[in-house]
């Protein structure tokens, strides 16, 4: 199962006409041979996103008891969910009268002077909040679990022993270290200028040759 992005897709050029429609995101994808489900509905994007969770879940069975019973679909069409948010989704909407939601502001930091502007503390701390991580989080409620430690209630879905990813041999048994060469190396001299895109492509460059 994949969850893409409209991002995944285009350019992130903020710019409305370069979007795809939801039916040609159904086509494209369907191309690729994929099953896709679109997530917008912005107003209930978790009902909407558990549901598309719980469909794939099911589709993903199907195709597996189909192959296990000795009766395999040929060539499955797997599930793909498109999540379709607008760009900072769940950030401050606007700032000193400026879109910040759907737009370029949305990127990086979009509350740059929250440390000394009275007004972008607030949205810092509302946006967090809206996150309500006392829901997640330990915060003094239980004298046997640290501060900030996941509450119980999550810790008791997480898998046991070789149900976890990290023991599943399927996850790492390919794995295959990079020949990462020394960083120092691409080091810039002080006093001089350079392109960080520039000078981390140099790396890169001989990461793969190597």
């Amino acid at each position: 199962m994949d969850v893409w992005t409209t991002r995944n897709l285009l350019p992130c050029s903020g710019t409305p006409s370069l979007a795809l429609f939801r039916s040609d995101h159904d086509v494209l994808c369907s191309g690729y041979g994929y099953q896709p489900c679109i997530v917008d509905d912005l107003d209930n994007i978790d009902r909407d996103f558990a549901g598309a969770m719980e469909w794939a879940l099911k589709e993903i069975t199907r195709i597996q008891e189909a192959a296990r019973s000795g009766e395999p679909i040929v060539k499955p069409r797997w599930p793909l969910i498109i999540l379709r948010t607008p760009k900072g989704f769940s950030g401050p909407k606007e700032l000193h009268g400026e879109f910040v939601e759907g737009s370029y502001r949305s990127h990086q930091v979009p509350l740059p002077e929250a440390k000394t502007d009275e007004t972008e503390l607030k949205l810092l701390q509302a946006w967090l909040s809206s996150y309500r991580p006392q829901e997640l989080f330990c915060v003094g409620d239980d004298k046997d679990t640290p501060d900030g430690a996941p509450v119980r209630d999550l810790l008791e879905v997480v898998p046991e022993g070789d149900k976890r990813l990290g023991m599943r041999k399927e996850a790492y048994a390919a794995y295959q270290p990079l020949k990462v060469p020394k960083w120092m190396d691409f080091g810039v001299q002080k006093g001089t200028q350079a392109s960080c895109m520039k000078t981390i492509a140099e790396l890169l460059k001989q990461v793969i040759e190597e």
